[in-house]
């Protein structure tokens, strides 16, 4: 047995990393805020959101762009075409990063300022914090199928 890896196995590994980072990192943000979001817990809100803020855009994006140029060095090594669970993959990507990149940084970012403004119990930051919050939330639900689809490659 060889400990040699192959091209096709790091490409693999980096996939899985990267995916791993992503998406726990949604799981881990869902639960603090949850936590956060706590009657006697609301004045850490404010410090939360900025800090997923500045997680989200120096770790959570450039970590989905690792995924999905690691996920096309994968289609091109494995030989496939662009199947079913491929192009859900490939959607929810794009939905995703949008979605993260147009809403909820900037959300965030202004969630920050609801909560300095008006603080933390105010109508217009718990307002804006559930629908953050509810969007990140179907968001991690679509990566969570992602993941489902990945490990189980329906229709091949």
């Amino acid at each position: 047995m060889s400990l040699a890896a192959t091209t096709y196995q790091w490409y693999l590994s980096i996939h899985i990393l990267a995916a791993v980072v992503w998406v726990g990192g949604a799981a881990t943000i869902q639960l603090l805020v949850i936590r956060a979001s706590r009657p006697n817990a609301r004045l850490q809100l404010a410090s939360l959101s900025s800090e997923i803020e500045w997680v989200g855009t120096r770790l959570y994006a450039p970590t989905s762009l690792i995924l999905l140029i690691f996920g096309f060095l994968l289609v091109g090594k494995g030989d496939w075409d662009m199947e079913g669970w491929i192009v859900f993959a490939l959607i929810v990507w794009l939905f995703s990063f949008v979605v993260g990149v147009g809403f909820l940084g900037p959300q965030s970012s202004k969630l920050s300022e609801d909560i300095e403004r008006h603080g933390a119990d105010s109508a217009q930051a718990l307002a804006r914090m559930r629908r953050l919050f509810l969007v990140s939330r179907v968001e991690l639900v679509l990566l969570i199928l992602v993941v489902l689809d990945m490990a189980l490659k329906p229709g091949t």
